[in-house]
């Protein structure tokens, strides 16, 4: 992080001190006022990344950048910054997370504000081929218990099991719905409690 101090201490000729390199460059030209207001903050993005990656021990063309200055409809200046793999990519996959988290936190420790400039940090995986890496797992396999690993044929399915249970119920109801009840012989037929004759009432 030598030449961040450098750099951001205010010292002439600082930022010509950092190497041009081709693999971090900006996308998109720009405005001659939004380049010259951006232009720090490119450069603070593009040397944090090269100082992540030397720190993490990640070689130097796995991953590019490129940097998209705009300006907001708050007339605020920012950038879209898009890191692309170009190599390791299934090394790399499971780390984006956590690589992506230390360099955030080494932005901000010389930019705190870093939100209200940095409008978004994109990822791009270049140069996948279908066939070379494994295929989407089972639909299933996102919310099922043990999300993550391919299900098995003898996992159990909860919708499945959910199904065959209501299944037996109604068959237990239906049928106890067609076989009239048994009669039992402690108790007579409902007969009405009053007849009525002739006006009156006769118990």
């Amino acid at each position: 992080m030598g030449l961040l101090k450098k750099f951001f201490g205010g010292e002439k000729g600082a930022a010509a001190s950092v190497p041009p390199s081709s693999q971090f460059h900006e996308s998109e030209a720009t405005t001659t006022e939004q380049g010259s207001k951006n232009a720090p903050r490119r450069e603070l993005v593009q040397v944090v990344l090269r100082d992540t990656m030397r720190r993490h021990g990640i070689p130097s063309d796995w991953i590019d950048c490129r940097i998209l200055s705009v300006v907001s409809r708050s007339s605020m200046s920012g950038m879209h910054v898009h890191l692309i793999v170009r190599h390791g990519h299934d090394r790399l996959l499971n780390y984006i997370p956590a690589f992506q988290g230390s360099f955030m936190s080494a932005i901000q420790k010389f930019e705190p504000r870093v939100e209200e400039w940095l409008f978004s940090l994109s990822w791009q995986f270049d140069g996948i081929s279908e066939g070379k890496y494994p295929q989407m797992p089972d639909p299933r396999s996102w919310t099922a218990a043990g999300a993550g690993r391919e299900p098995r044929k003898d996992d159990a399915q909860p919708d499945a099991e959910v199904m065959e249970d209501l299944k037996a119920l109604f068959a237990i109801r239906d049928a106890a719905l067609k076989d009239p009840p048994a009669d039992h012989a402690d108790f007579e037929p409902t007969r009405p409690g009053f007849e009525n004759s002739g006006g009156g009432a006769k118990r």
